[in-house]
């Protein structure tokens, strides 16, 4: 069920446009969900969803080379907000800031090895940005999701 919902927010975000025209710059509306497993159901559960999504998210929406850059994002964005989890010293909407920040780093990695490091510096300001300001979104419909459901939910 929270591959679907993941995936069904990823698809909602396809159709919302964004006044940014710099590639990679995405709500994360799917990490609502990658967030969710992993406050309520721990690191695996986190990660094998953000396998899922991302996998699935590029069959249906992308391309193969967007796959490498949603892998190396999401990696690196599950870690630091699995890290985050487990110290307790971060709230939800902190938390998917970092992971945020993370998702973009982790793809502008990515393209700094497959394609160009001047197009990743060119394009880090914009990504930082966006990390924050989308990662607080999510972050805060995150919490207000999990604040809705009990969490007998996450365990049927």
């Amino acid at each position: 069920m929270l591959t679907a919902a993941a995936l069904v927010c990823g698809y909602l975000e396809l159709l919302i446009p964004l006044p940014v025209t710099v590639p990679g710059v995405k709500l994360g509306l799917g990490n609502i969900v990658i967030l969710m497993a992993l406050e309520r159901l721990g690191a695996k559960a986190g990660l094998f969803l953000m396998f899922i999504k991302v996998i699935a998210s590029t069959l249906l929406f992308a391309n193969l080379q967007m796959l490498v850059f949603s892998l190396a994002g999401g990696v690196l964005s599950w870690a630091v907000m699995a890290l985050a989890v487990r110290s307790g010293a971060f709230s939800t909407v902190a938390t998917s800031v970092l992971g945020g920040l993370a998702h973009n780093a982790g793809q502008l990695a990515a393209v700094a090895v497959l394609l160009s490091g001047r197009v990743a510096l060119v394009n880090m300001p914009v990504l930082a940005v966006s990390g924050v300001l989308c990662g607080a979104a999510v972050g805060v419909a995150a919490r207000l999701v999990l604040r809705a459901l009990p969490q007998e939910a996450f365990h049927g």
